[in-house]
């Protein structure tokens, strides 16, 4: 981890990967880089729920089970924000404000093992189950290969992207050309890591295994069920508005610079008023000022709101 990036054995090496450290079977690397309890026992979240306290401190992210106690008083974000989270699954949480690598860059030694606890892989990021006993083979994956019914492979995670297919920014041909086939070195070329995290977390069913279908996380609540866990909930694309604000962002008129900003702006500034006022049939020119008065204040409010409107679009919500 000194001089790798987290992501370079699911990159160049995924099939190098046979199994996990533990007491029998081995699992299977998922998206991401963490691995997931497979046959191994692993600790189970009944054991994890044991250690709750300022001096036994233990938090689940990704399926990895964390020893955070001696890293309490070093958080950045104080002992509160983990302790919060204390035997329990904090894996969406953390996800939301928090790099892939961070674990492995910061707190390397609080890993202490896998989630398991009999049969079955547990929730990771993203919503997707884990492999288990069996998984999805390649040979059902294969069956799924039209445009009506589209299964790929991502780094050993099985998309259903049968209702994601239009929605794709890079057109439907990109993603129906490897239907029913594993995507992921031309996958991990061209897009970041937390993509499918972040625009299509419901189209993950699964992990690659050998066979039987991967076993779902709890359903209503219980341990094992992240704290903000959304059920059904979707949610929404912001691939375009991201593109079109670096588009927007990257690219200046034909005045670059600052200079060019404030023209623009003076210009548009001028333009609101010509355009709301003289192209209206019943302006009359007389020396009250009143209603010149509450237009122009009314002006002046209507470019504020518009203004703050724009950092919406510019930003998105999330950032806004």
């Amino acid at each position: 981890n000194m001089i790798h990036p987290p992501d370079v054995i699911g990159k160049y090496a995924p099939d190098s990967v046979i199994g996990m450290i533990g007491g029998g079977g081995g699992g299977v690397a998922v998206a991401g880089g963490a691995p997931a309890a497979g046959g191994a026992p692993g600790i189970p979240m009944t054991e994890v729920a044991k250690h709750n306290s300022k001096t036994d401190c233990w938090v689940v992210v990704d399926g990895q089970v964390l020893d955070v106690t001696s890293f309490l008083s070093e958080h950045p974000g104080g002992e509160l924000a983990i302790l919060t989270f204390a035997g329990k699954d904090a894996t969406e949480e953390f996800n939301m404000i928090h790099p892939p690598d961070v674990i492995g860059k910061y707190a390397p030694d609080s890993v202490i093992g896998m989630i398991g606890g009999g049969g079955g892989g547990v929730a990771v990021a993203g919503g997707a189950p884990a492999a288990g006993g069996g998984g999805i083979s390649m040979a059902e994956v294969a069956k799924h290969n039209s445009k009506s019914d589209c299964w790929v492979v991502v780094d050993g995670q099985v998309l259903d992207v049968t209702s994601f297919l239009s929605e794709h920014p890079g057109g439907e041909l990109a993603i129906l050309t490897f239907a029913g086939k594993d995507a992921t070195e031309e996958f991990n070329m061209i897009h970041p890591p937390d993509v499918i995290g972040k625009y299509a977390p419901e189209s993950v069913i699964g992990q690659v295994g050998s066979g039987a279908p991967a076993a779902a996380p709890a359903a209503n609540g219980g341990l094992a069920e992240p704290l903000l866990a959304k059920g059904g909930h979707q949610g929404k694309d912001w691939s375009r508005s991201e593109k079109n604000r670096e588009m927007r962002m990257k690219g200046e008129g034909k005045i670059p610079g600052w200079w060019g900003a404030l023209f623009y702006m003076v210009l548009g500034f001028l333009k609101e008023i010509l355009f709301t006022i003289y192209p209206q049939k019943n302006v009359s020119f007389t020396s009250d000022r009143v209603g010149l008065t509450r237009s122009a204040m009314f002006l002046f409010v209507f470019i504020i709101i518009h203004a703050v409107g724009n950092l919406h679009v510019f930003l998105g919500p999330d950032d806004f």
